[in-house]
């Protein structure tokens, strides 16, 4: 048996082939603990993405609301001027007023003086809701909790 003085280790030539053969032949696979831990390293990236995910649909409904409740504000505005003086109750369907898929837009008027409204939107996606209020013909204020 012949021993090799390498700095950084000794090698023993038959015993070192031995144990080399020996670990590649019992290596051919992952250990459970490494699937456990890439697993769980997966697990937590798909939460992060999944919540991040959902915070943006529910931002984009809100947002596809507001700018229904300002397409209505218009809608009121030009009614207000064709009918000298008021404004319309409902939906706004009569007056060619089209909200976007899933957006349900109500509104209310107050007959005043000053003759007013307010609205509200509802997306069937989610449960927050938004709301238009007036204060003068072309002042309005959207609020979204």
């Amino acid at each position: 048996m012949r021993i090799a003085l390498i700095p950084e280790l000794f090698l023993i030539e038959g015993v070192n082939t031995f144990f080399k053969g020996r670990m590649r032949a019992r290596r051919k696979g992952f250990t459970l603990i490494e699937l456990i831990i890439v697993i769980l390293v997966l697990g937590i990236l798909a939460a992060i993405a999944i919540a991040k995910f959902v915070d943006v649909k529910e931002k984009a409904y809100i947002t596809s609301m507001k700018t229904d409740l300002r397409n209505f504000a218009l809608y009121e505005q030009n009614y207000l001027m064709d009918s000298q003086g008021s404004y319309f109750a409902g939906t706004g369907a009569a007056q060619g007023f089209v909200p976007t898929l899933g957006v349900t837009v109500t509104a209310t008027v107050d007959p005043g003086p000053p003759p007013s409204w307010h609205a509200i939107a509802i997306h069937g996606k989610t449960a927050k809701t938004c709301s238009i209020v007036t204060d003068g013909p072309s002042v309005w204020d959207i609020e979204c909790p």
